[in-house]
């Protein structure tokens, strides 16, 4: 039986985890223990928040940046944050943030101009932020992420030159009008003026710089710019250039009136806008620091600049993120624990032995058949709640025969999603056979539209309608995942599956998570396993991720029909409206499937009894700044468990 199974096999996790202490504690040098220890997941891809886009880099980011607004964790309603007031115009396109005095933890001044400078620098296309789509909200955003310009546009010229004192900031902008655009194949005309009507005035031209067709020449008032390596320039016929963008402050609606007073123009009513600027890409970043040491050098220890509840202590990698509160926060004093360690640790059945050693507080994973136990006999120290979260495969559609809608529909028809969730994540975990999460119906009356449910004799029908019957002929494929148990469990399952009803064969590839997350966005994989987190209580936080092109998109699908009908919802003002049209949008994708839902998921966080101020919510956010802890009550666990507190601390590789 179950039970027994998990009594029988934690003594032996304990073990093995107290035959580490000693070679932790030799390896890792002394640090002070922290107030408050929590499983974090994987190591870290970055601290940069607008380079980010996993939960484990995102818990650290609300940490360290603070947002123009916050979400409270029990409602999910937007409070003040960096912006201590704001309003809005009465066609809700204008919104006036007032902004309250705040410091960056070096001392510098956090104001309106660093706003825009952070939004700036998410939106230019050379961050390659995968989050830059959050703010084409804003008037003119889009066009300045996507830097096409063309003749006749307002435009800035970002010289070929840099600051000493910040030699990885921005070179000298120019503005003016371009009245001449062209590939770098094209040359503009010198002996004379450029001649539009000549037909000399090219139309679109991609961002400047780079190679080929990327590699733009432009001609503002008089002077042509080309990339520096263009041979206009070693001709002195051009002046170098690093960058051709629109002209960020005539054309985007981002400006500061103030030090205190940031104005956000929309290009029309977005309903979850204000919502939005709570989510952690949309933090202001320290451009000063960022311009003096450059990325991802800013980031490290000793340089990151936090404006948020915390501080960067140190990183160690495979191991741990130290959190030290930060003094110069404006809301410090509500701030309880001072020093916090978010590990870095992949392994389930590790982060289960830590958490019962009363060595960590809060585990954010937990092996799958623990769950269910813990579940079964209502242990207080699991914490259930159903989040907006969706887990998911994701299909290469750039790659035969997986471009092929009938064969993906045949995968999604032979998988019994019922079987998986029982078999991995127990009874009561709701399978899906939409996208968006059947809770977000609740929360804002959108219906999510469903694909077909499991139908072996239709899968095979339409596998061998699209050339393979029996699976006969049909590739090797391979299914990736970041190193988990339950993902890998789930990958099995599935491979199984689709070996009994379609008759194909399928390998299994667990991936370190920054390799995992690069195979997908270079789109070098077949079948990725993904989960997606609602950014905000939208339908569009999950149905904008499949326009054609999006960065988080990932899957090579697109579809003209899809984009419009997603852009049209995201300008209308009538919520009936609006989900009518974000429901023909996922009718298409359930239909397309660039993609094959699985499961919503439900958030299970081991939380010990002595942590206060911890809530369940359907995003699962849980602000460290909000949580303090019971000491006494903490010692007391240490005590009776015979692990001291020397020990606990040395167990997660410091020793007091």
């Amino acid at each position: 039986m179950m039970p027994s199974r998990v009594r029988d096999f934690l003594p032996w996790l304990l073990l093995g985890l107290l035959a580490l202490v000693a070679g932790w504690g030799l390896w890792f040098p002394a640090e002070r223990e922290a107030d408050f220890a929590f499983i974090n997941g994987t190591e870290p891809e970055s601290l940069d928040p607008q380079l980010i886009t996993g939960q484990p880099e995102g818990r650290l980011a609300a940490a360290l940046f603070e947002r123009l607004v916050r979400w409270d964790p029990r409602s999910l309603a937007v409070i003040p944050g960096l912006a201590e007031s704001w309003e809005v115009s009465d066609d809700a396109t204008r919104y006036s943030f007032t902004l309250r005095e705040a410091v960056w933890s070096d001392g510098t001044p956090l104001d309106a101009e660093c706003v825009v400078a952070s939004w700036r620098r998410m939106l230019d296309p050379a961050t390659a932020a995968e989050y830059a789509y959050q703010l084409w909200a804003i008037k003119g955003a889009r066009a300045y992420s996507s830097g096409r310009i063309a003749g006749g546009d307002p435009v800035e010229i970002e010289l070929d030159r840099t600051d000493p004192a910040r030699p990885h900031g921005r070179g000298p902008v120019l503005r003016g009008v371009a009245s001449w655009v062209g590939p770098a194949g094209r040359l503009p005309p010198f002996d004379g003026p450029p001649d539009p009507a000549a037909g000399r005035s090219a139309g679109e031209a991609g961002f400047f710089g780079g190679e080929g067709e990327q590699a733009r020449v432009v001609v503002v008032e008089g002077v042509c710019y080309a990339p520096p390596d263009h041979p206009l320039v070693g001709e002195g016929r051009a002046t170098a250039a690093r960058a051709v963008l629109p002209d960020f402050t005539k054309s985007v609606g981002i400006a500061a009136d103030g030090p205190r007073r940031l104005l956000v123009t929309l290009e029309h009513s977005t309903p979850y806008f204000l919502h939005l600027c709570g989510f952690y890409p949309l933090s202001p970043v320290p451009i000063h620091v960022i311009e003096q040491h450059g990325s991802p050098a800013w980031t490290k220890p000793g340089t990151l600049v936090a404006s948020g509840p915390y501080r960067l202590g140190f990183r160690r990698l495979r191991d741990r993120v130290r959190l030290i509160r930060n003094d110069r926060y404006f809301n410090a004093e509500a701030t309880r624990l001072k020093v916090v360690d978010a590990m870095a640790v992949e392994s389930a059945a590790t982060a289960l032995a830590l958490f019962e050693t009363a060595a960590v507080d809060w585990s954010t994973t937990l092996p799958p058949f623990v769950a269910r136990t813990l579940a079964s006999r209502g242990d207080e120290s699991l914490r259930l709640s159903e989040e907006l979260t969706i887990g998911f495969y994701r299909l290469n559609t750039t790659r035969p025969p997986l471009d092929d809608a009938r064969v993906r529909r045949a995968l999604s028809l032979a998988l019994d999603r019922r079987s998986i969730v029982d078999a991995v994540y127990g009874p009561g975990e709701p399978v899906s056979l939409s996208f968006v999460p059947a809770g977000l119906e609740q929360a804002t009356g959108y219906r999510p539209a469903q694909t077909a449910p499991r139908n072996p004799d239709e899968a095979r029908r339409l596998l061998a309608e699209a050339g393979y019957p029996g699976g006969r002929g049909f590739p090797r494929i391979t299914i990736s995942f970041n190193a988990d148990e339950g993902h890998q469990m789930v990958a099995e399952i599935a491979q199984a599956q689709w070996k009994e009803v379609l008759g194909i064969d399928a390998e299994l590839a667990s991936m370190e998570w920054g390799a995992f997350l690069d195979s997908q966005s270079r789109l070098d994989y077949w079948v990725a396993r993904a989960g997606w987190v609602g950014d905000y209580v939208d339908p569009n936080t999950f149905l904008d991720l499949f326009v054609s092109g999006g960065a988080n998109n990932q899957t090579g699908f697109a579809s003209p029909d899809y984009d419009r009908l997603v852009a049209d919802a995201a300008e209308a003002t009538d919520p009936a409206v609006r989900h009518g049209l974000f429901h023909e949008a996922e009718e298409i994708l359930m239909r397309e499937l660039p993609v094959l839902p699985l499961f919503t998921r439900t958030s299970k966080n081991l939380v010990a009894p002595w942590v206060e101020g911890f809530t369940d919510n359907p995003l699962d956010i849980h602000p460290l700044d909000r949580l303090g802890v019971d000491a006494a009550m903490r010692q007391e666990a240490r005590r009776r468990r015979r692990l001291p507190a020397g020990r606990a601390a040395a167990a997660v590789g410091v020793t007091r």
